[in-house]
């Protein structure tokens, strides 16, 4: 039998969460240098769309699971009160990364410096919200597709490359170039997307739910999602090309970024990394509407 209880809302939540996530913990790599030589466009665009996507994306995820919060808010304050369930650490997880990336986002703004303790907490937060994208449906051990600890690993993936794009987009839009370095990196998490992906459908294809799940979302009614969205935007284009700039020779900036040759070249660049947004999109919808329970 199919999942029906959760929808698009938390597709939406489950992407946002890690897109946010994913840029913040981008922009802290970049911001330390670990990027190679960026131009501050790209953390500081990271920086603001980090709480701006959560906030919305949690929002999203309360509206879904408890409605009735709107009319009554003690509904969110008994998110808090149980410690030891996913609800609550998840709870506690979007609370304080929100609230630290709020408080990054003020010191970048006032001083364009940012306090080293501040950031690595936020990037620690960043890694507990992106894998709890995961958990989340993780903990449901009656849908195989779920209760895979691949999951939640390649959520993680997907929240860093999407953060990533949406940061990298940003920057390209403004008239910057990207480092090789960060070409590099986008194209290593590609291709452990790819890996984890695979892993994923293998891990689960014993049960006769998880082959369900399997055949619904390669050949079923979510097959041109998977096969296009996913496949073809996700994963093809940005890998190839990630490559090219890491396998032609090409010129570099005196800031060590790439110098892309021409407005046609920025224009593919900038499609590639909207391309892993959608791939990034239709990977969790895939994921939420095929899932099925144990028969």
């Amino acid at each position: 039998m199919v999942q029906t209880t959760w929808g698009w809302l938390i597709v939406i939540y489950l992407f946002l969460g890690g897109l946010g996530a994913g840029a913040f913990l981008c922009s802290a790599l970049a911001y330390k240098g670990f990027l190679g030589s960026l131009n501050e466009r790209f953390y500081k665009f990271g920086f603001l769309l980090a709480p701006v996507a959560v906030i919305i994306g949690t929002a999203l995820l309360l509206f879904d699971l408890a409605p009735s919060a709107a009319i009554n808010p003690l509904k969110i304050l008994q998110l808090y009160t149980r410690p030891v369930s996913m609800m609550s650490i998840g709870t506690y997880l979007l609370t304080f990364f929100i609230v630290v990336s709020v408080l990054v986002l003020l010191q970048i703004k006032k001083s364009g410096k940012i306090c080293d303790m501040m950031l690595t907490l936020g990037a620690i937060l960043a890694l507990g919200v992106m894998g709890y994208t995961g958990l989340l449906l993780y903990v449901v051990k009656a849908i195989p597709l779920w209760a895979s600890v691949w999951l939640p690993i390649l959520f993680t993936i997907s929240a860093i490359s999407t953060g990533l794009s949406a940061n990298a987009a940003a920057t390209l839009n403004a008239g910057h170039g990207l480092s090789r370095c960060a070409h590099k990196f986008h194209v290593a998490l590609v291709a452990l997307e790819i890996v984890a992906v695979l892993a994923l459908f293998a891990s689960v294809r014993s049960e006769a739910a998880g082959m369900a799940s399997v055949t619904k979302i390669v050949s079923g009614s979510l097959a041109p999602m998977f096969w296009i969205g996913f496949v073809v935007f996700g994963l093809a284009l940005p890998l190839l090309g990630g490559s090219k700039f890491m396998l032609r020779s090409c010129s570099v900036n005196t800031d060590g970024s790439v110098c892309a040759h021409g407005g046609e070249e920025v224009k593919s660049c900038v499609y590639n990394e909207y391309g892993v947004l959608i791939g990034g999109f239709c990977l969790r919808a895939f994921i939420v509407l095929g899932a099925v329970y144990i028969f």
